[in-house]
C-alpha cells in the first residue's frame, strides 16, 4: 500500500511540473552538455537561445524541439495554441561549473550561531531548503562566511533558532553576486579590513545605489558599472518589464504600489538585484 501511494505522489509531482513549464528537462543544470526540448502540444512554438524575446519570426516548431546545449544557454519561448498566445517563459540552463555568490555575514553579538537560509532561483531546481538553513563558519572579528547553493537565488540570515521564541532573522533578499551583509546596519559596500587582510576578499565591492527608494515615478541608478539593461520582478520572480537601460532612469509609475526587485546587467551579463519599494 505505501509502494502505491509514494508512485501516486511521485507521479502526482511528475505531472504538476510538467503542467507548469514547456522545458524538459526541469532541472536546469548539465555536468557536461544535455538536450533540452521545448513542448507543447497542439501548439505552434516559437523560441529564442540568446536571452531576446521571442516573437512570431523567430525559429519555431510544431508541438516539440530538441536543442542540444554545451554552454550555458537562456531559453525564451512561447506557444501559440488556436490562436491564443501563451506569456513568455524564461529558462536559463547551466553547463558544467558556475560561480556562486560568496555570503558574508555579522550577526549581533549576542547570537550563538548564525545560518543561511536559500532559496535557489537558478539554476532552475526540485530541490528544497528548510530553515534554518546551513550553518556559517566564523570568518574573522565576528564575520560569518559561507558560498551560496545558487547562481541567483534568495537569502536569509538567522540566528537558527528555528521554532524558538527568541528565533530572529534579517530580511530575504534576491543576490547573484558577494554581499557583506550587518545585521546591524545593512549592507556594506567596501569589505571589512579584516576580510580583506585575511585574503578572503580582494579589493572593493560593487557599488550600486538607486533613488528615491521608496520611489513614485523614476528611480536613478548610480554606479561605476555600466548597465545596459534592466527587469524588475516581484519577490515571486514574475516578470513585469525588461528594457535597455537608457540615461541610468526606471521608470516604474505604471507599477501597482508593492515590494519589487530591479535586475541590473552590465555587457558581461553579469546580473545585479536591488530592492525597491514602489508607493
Amino acid at each position: 500500500m505505501k509502494k502505491i501511494l509514494s508512485f501516486i505522489f511521485l507521479l502526482a509531482i511528475t505531472l504538476s511540473f510538467s503542467q507548469s513549464t514547456m522545458f524538459t528537462p526541469y532541472e536546469a543544470w548539465f555536468q557536461n552538455s544535455g538536450t533540452v526540448t521545448i513542448q507543447s502540444d497542439n501548439s505552434m512554438i516559437y523560441y529564442t537561445v540568446d536571452g531576446t524575446e521571442p516573437t512570431l519570426s523567430s525559429p519555431s516548431a510544431v508541438n516539440q524541439i530538441g536543442i542540444p546545449v554545451s554552454q550555458t544557454t537562456t531559453f525564451k519561448a512561447f506557444s501559440v495554441r488556436y490562436g491564443t498566445t501563451s506569456p513568455v517563459e524564461t529558462v536559463k540552463y547551466y553547463v558544467g561549473n558556475y560561480p556562486t555568490p560568496r555570503l558574508f555575514f555579522k550577526p549581533p553579538a549576542n547570537w550563538t550561531s548564525s545560518c543561511a537560509y536559500s532559496n535557489i532561483i537558478e539554476p532552475r531546481t526540485m530541490v528544497d531548503f528548510w530553515e534554518p538553513g546551513q550553518q556559517m563558519p566564523s570568518a574573522c572579528e565576528g564575520w560569518k562566511k559561507i558560498n551560496a547553493s545558487f547562481a541567483v537565488g534568495y537569502i536569509t540570515f538567522n540566528n537558527c533558532l528555528v521554532y524558538s521564541p527568541f528565533w530572529q532573522t534579517s530580511p530575504s533578499f534576491m543576490t547573484a553576486t558577494d554581499i557583506f551583509y550587518d545585521f546591524s546596519d545593512g549592507f556594506i559596500t567596501n569589505p571589512p579590513v579584516c576580510l580583506l587582510a585575511s585574503g578572503e576578499v580582494s579589493g572593493k565591492a560593487v557599488s550600486i545605489k538607486i533613488f528615491p527608494n521608496p520611489v513614485q515615478e523614476i528611480l536613478k541608478v548610480d554606479s561605476e558599472i555600466k548597465f545596459l539593461s534592466y527587469e524588475i520582478t516581484d519577490a515571486s520572480g514574475k516578470m513585469f518589464e525588461s528594457k535597455m537601460l537608457v540615461n541610468n532612469l526606471v521608470n516604474v509609475s505604471r507599477l501597482s504600489s508593492g515590494l519589487y526587485f530591479l535586475k541590473l546587467i552590465n555587457a558581461d551579463q553579469r546580473l545585479h538585484y536591488i530592492r525597491f519599494i514602489k508607493n
